[in-house]
């Protein structure tokens, strides 16, 4: 289907509905003149992304916790982007709230790959209890928008460092404006400081 970024090709069905659902409530929302979004997807949605991300496409990425979109008029945020399911589970039998069970009908035929993945991620927590907390750390500098900055300076420290440098033998210091690592890169709050 012909409905991806830029007018990309979407390359599953569950994509291709995403994006139309999305659609659907960025026009709501501006058709209500509301300039914020508010997502329910849990730690343990942006923590199957994630590993669907990486495993399928070799990206490290997964949801954002807020982000504004593309045209600027609306803010989207996740509030429980650091909440377990099973929290926001325990609160909806609590406050007598309606469950709504899955309704796809492209998913009743059989498990998808975000079933698969949420099992996988099951097995691992009876053996790693705390796997969860982990992926939490290690998924907040992709959850912001500085984290992109963060990830860039790190992705290009590791690569710098693979490779031999030509002529010296050694690791070089480059001076950057300021103080640099042994790659001749600068820290993201050195690079914040010359932007501003």
């Amino acid at each position: 289907a012909e409905c991806g970024r830029d007018g990309g090709t979407v390359s599953s069905l569950c994509a291709f509905c995403a994006r139309l659902k999305r659609g659907s409530l960025y026009a709501t929302a501006r058709k209500r003149n509301c300039n914020k979004l508010v997502l329910a997807q849990h730690l343990d949605d942006l923590a199957e992304s994630f590993l669907m991300s990486t495993m399928h496409n070799g990206l490290l990425r997964t949801m954002k916790a807020s982000y504004t979109i593309d045209r600027g008029d609306l803010s989207v945020i996740r509030p429980l982007a650091y909440c377990r399911e099973s929290l926001t589970a325990d609160y909806a039998v609590a406050a007598g709230l309606p469950v709504i069970n899955e309704n796809c009908p492209a998913c009743f035929e059989e498990p998808k790959e975000r079933a698969r993945i949420k099992k996988l991620l099951t097995k691992e927590e009876s053996l790693y209890p705390n796997v969860y907390d982990n992926i939490r750390k290690a998924l907040l500098p992709l959850m912001h928008d500085d984290g992109e900055k963060i990830m860039r300076y790190y992705t290009e420290l590791a690569v710098s460092r693979t490779r031999k440098v030509q002529g010296g033998g050694g690791s070089r210091k480059r001076e950057r404006g300021g103080r640099a690592d042994a790659a001749g890169a600068a820290p993201p709050e050195e690079e914040e400081k010359k932007e501003a």
